[in-house]
């Protein structure tokens, strides 16, 4: 499908971009040191944190992939709204308040606070910064998608922007102008998807009950070809045929959200332990309202038939197109850009901590002035902006939210056991959280490598998504280790 350049989405593409670059000049001005850099010097306000984590988890994957993969999939594809949104349920009771006693900029700082062990730092250091460019790959592969119709420009010239656009807020003001961007798209993507679901409610001429009866009772197109019944397309098995495979991602999505780093670091800009858990209350009450909507938004691609059959991702800018025409679609796609722009950020922001904080600071011990961690810090995200450039350039063309579900995955395996084992766990042990870690992330990424998400038919492991493997694996060296390594400790006194 071919693109041309629009003036007005231009426009409003100049206009957003240019608000955000401002807010990063001005947020520049109030970075001092590497507490303002990292965490926004601990004083969010938790109102402001709350809508801003919502900002920061609504990525490219929530609003183009998963709109796309209901267009597409049906249930199978509101699977991940489901489970994007019930991990923060885990977020809430179990990590939320606990990490913010803990912690102090980064993942592996909670971990550290217990273990004081520089095998510990490493382990979460290079586990946060894999899960952060696995969760930076499908970004960067939206932002391309979206600037193709949004300018007409090619693909990769649209990821060279957003890249570019990135290393400069994070370079210049760290996580303030980051919050900053998060809390404002975050609004904006919650009136985008109201306004959107609202437009496909009123063109359709029917009420939400009306409009999903609609399609239950009627037989679906499918964009890939094909029809199939309205009750089978809103049943699950139509994209995932394993139930098994099925359970993996679900135990993956719902498991994830508490082990994502970007997400983590959200707790350290807050005052107090109490502000953590009331902004991840905030959190779930915007994030469910937006997933609620994303069904409306992927069921109404699929009933105008508004959709790119080679690219899953246009389908909610497309829709947008319908709906309202030129303008409606540009606000739609500089929302979208905007969103990935927040996202990004946080993402760099994360990968950067774990390589200037964690293992050039604290684990090779280059201790030195703040002003020169500062600027290491700045020089990190620029060198993890571009790789995330050529990683987004080789992604090109799969669905972002697929790509994310693997992310999520990969957290939930290398981070969170190792995670709760150290909050509720007295008789974890370096060594068990260590080799937890190694595991987790080792297994999770094997299992992706040769998988059918990799491999296709010659698939070795036949789950797309490793999580109901590699997540127990982990769990069980964690406390396998730590209970043998207290045993032989007790042998040697």
């Amino acid at each position: 499908m071919a693109y041309s350049f629009q003036p007005l989405a231009f426009l409003l593409f100049a206009v957003i971009v240019g608000v955000t670059l401002a807010i990063s000049f001005w947020a520049a001005r109030r970075v001092k040191t590497s507490s303002h850099y990292y965490v926004a010097g601990g004083g969010v306000k938790w109102l402001m944190n709350g809508i801003a984590f919502a900002g920061d988890y609504l990525s490219a994957a929530s609003f183009l992939g998963i709109a796309g993969l209901i267009a597409f999939s049906g249930f199978d594809g509101f699977m991940y709204s489901i489970g994007f949104l019930a991990g923060w349920i885990v977020a809430l009771l179990l990590v939320a308040e606990p990490l913010r006693r803990m912690g102090k900029y980064t993942f592996a700082d909670a971990l550290v606070s217990t273990f004081k062990s520089k095998r510990v730092r490493l382990a979460a250091a290079v586990s946060t910064l894999v899960v952060s460019i696995f969760y930076l790959i499908p970004q960067i592969v939206g932002a391309g998608s979206i600037v193709q119709p949004l300018l007409g420009l090619q693909y990769e010239v649209g990821v060279v922007i957003v890249g570019a656009l990135v290393i400069l807020i994070v370079a210049t003001a760290g996580m303030v102008s980051t919050t900053y961007v998060q809390f404002i798209k975050g609004f904006l993507l919650l009136l985008a998807a109201l306004g959107l679901t609202i437009g496909v409610l009123v063109v359709a001429g029917k009420d939400p009950i009306s409009f999903i009866t609609s399609i239950l009772d009627s037989n679906v197109l499918l964009p890939g070809g094909g029809t199939v019944t309205g009750d089978v397309f809103l049943s699950p098995g139509l994209k995932y045929k394993n139930p098994t495979d099925f359970a993996s991602l679900a135990l993956g999505l719902i498991l994830g959200t508490a082990a994502l780093p970007h997400v983590l670091i959200r707790y350290y800009t807050v005052p107090t332990p109490a502000d953590a858990r009331k902004s991840t209350v905030v959190a779930i009450a915007a994030i469910g309202v937006f997933y609620v909507l994303t069904l409306f938004l992927g069921l109404g691609a699929n009933y105008f038939h508004t959709y790119d059959p080679t690219n899953q991702n246009l389908s909610a800018p497309l829709l947008a197109e319908f709906i309202g025409g030129e303008l409606f679609f540009a606000f739609i796609s500089s929302i979208a850009f905007a969103t990935i722009l927040g996202t990004v950020a946080g993402l760099i922001m994360a990968a950067a901590g774990a390589i200037a904080h964690d293992i050039y600071t604290e684990y090779l011990g280059n201790e030195r002035s703040d002003a020169a961690t500062l600027r290491m810090s700045k020089l990190t995200a620029v060198g993890v902006g571009i790789l995330a450039i050529v990683l987004g350039i080789v992604a090109r063309g799969q669905n972002v939210a697929f790509l994310v579900g693997l992310a999520f995955a990969i957290a939930a395996s290398a981070n969170l056991p190792a995670l709760l084992c150290t909050i509720f766990w007295k008789g974890a042990k370096e060594r068990g959280i260590v080799a937890g870690i190694w595991t987790g992330l080792a297994s999770s990424i094997l299992l992706i490598l040769i998988s059918p998400t990799v491999m296709g038919a010659s698939a070795i492991f036949p789950l797309e998504n490793p999580g109901i493997v590699s997540i127990p694996l982990s769990l069980a060296v964690t406390v396998a280790l730590s209970v043998t390594g207290e045993r032989q400790a007790q042998k040697t006194a």
